[in-house]
């Protein structure tokens, strides 16, 4: 099974997303947007994995102590290869409680066997990979605002399996806080 853990988007936010990805869509020469449904803030991409049990376990330990905190989508972002760009939009919020409960994730992992992320996080919202746009785009799709937000009280462990041609998450453990 191909596994992550992330943090669910409520349909709200979902929704004010939406059109911020519309709006990329109808402006860049091409991608991979992300659906609606989708959407959603990783916290560690675990990839090829069948233990469900570690990965509940480590999820279990990491959420114990943390509190609900909230957070906002903030600004649009995108990471760089070549001409080809990953873009996002950026969280905001309570980040000090989101980089610990990320930090007692990844330790939690590794104590149950799992690869540990030493990457830095930038916690995001992904919209599109591999999309063609240049850097007016860039400037444009900042002055984007956003004005939901929401409470995080807990995390969920996804497998994402690929049917009909297009990407399906489905939760296979929820751990609230």
């Amino acid at each position: 099974m191909r596994l992550f853990i992330a943090i669910e988007l409520p349909k709200s936010m979902r929704s004010e997303l939406s059109k911020a990805l519309k709006e990329l869509r109808s402006r860049s020469s091409g991608g991979r947007f992300v659906p609606e449904d989708n959407m959603h803030i990783t916290l560690h991409f675990i990839g090829e994995s069948d233990d469900l049990v570690g990965a509940v376990n480590a999820i279990k330990t990491a959420c114990r102590g943390i509190r609900a905190f909230s957070l906002r989508p903030a600004s649009y972002g995108c990471f760089e290869k070549g001409d080809r760009k990953t873009s996002f939009i950026t969280v905001e919020g309570d980040i000090e409680e989101l980089k610990l409960l990320r930090e007692k994730l990844e330790s939690a992992l590794a104590d149950n066997g799992f690869s540990r992320d030493y990457h830095r996080f930038v916690p995001h919202i992904t919209l599109g990979r591999n999309v063609e746009h240049d850097d007016l785009i860039t400037a444009e799709m900042g002055n984007i605002e956003f004005k939901t937000s929401m409470l995080v009280n807990g995390i969920t462990l996804f497998e994402s399996t690929r049917e009909k041609g297009v990407m399906v998450y489905t939760p296979l453990h929820r751990e609230t806080f």
